[in-house]
């Protein structure tokens, strides 16, 4: 409403109270003039001394909230920038653990290859070593058992010109020199 009606409103409210037999719409140009100017110093003190500190005060508050607003979203896009940095951190952690992964794998199977590669060159080196200490063997008992032959040839030898026996006694001594033969061990 405003200050016109207002006064108009309680001129007629204090002439009906008054009980006046009068107009009741009639209109008192003093009492009239004497609100519009008490409402004028209202306005002018209320303005003078409480609007500015209201007017300060909303102000901060609107300030309060739009600051409020503001940090609200700088944190909501803080933590947006958080989120998608975790989830990159989290992306490429996976990654650098499947290649982690795939390194080890790769190198533990080289390393098992390897270690078979050198297992079959140590058995095939055993393998022939053994083959060469039992061609040495072989040898050894081939030469040791000519040796023998030779050793038994002549001691027959020297038996048969020692006695110089008939054909009979030879053939009874060469006997005996086959049966010592297969007696002994190789």
């Amino acid at each position: 409403m405003n200050p016109i009606m207002n006064g108009f409103t309680y001129t007629i409210a204090s002439a009906a109270a008054s009980g006046g037999g009068g107009n009741p719409v009639s209109i008192n140009l003093y009492t009239y003039f004497v609100q519009i100017m008490s409402f004028l110093i209202l306005v002018w003190i209320l303005k003078k001394f409480a609007w500015k500190p209201l007017m300060n005060m909303m102000e901060k508050r609107r300030q309060h909230i739009a600051d409020s607003l503001a940090q609200a979203e700088q944190e909501r896009n803080e933590a947006a920038r958080i989120k998608q940095e975790y989830q990159e951190d989290m992306h490429k952690a996976r990654l650098e653990a499947k290649s982690i992964i795939e390194k080890a794998t790769q190198e533990s199977e080289q390393r098992a290859a390897e270690i078979l590669d050198q297992a079959r060159r140590e058995t095939e080196k055993l393998k022939q070593a053994a083959l060469a200490e039992i061609e040495r063997e072989r040898e050894k008992a081939v030469s040791e058992l000519r040796l023998q032959v030779v050793n038994m040839s002549v001691a027959v030898a020297e038996k048969v010109i020692r006695h110089k026996l008939d054909i009979q006694g030879q053939e009874a001594l060469i006997d005996q020199f086959i049966q010592e033969v297969g007696d002994r061990p190789c």
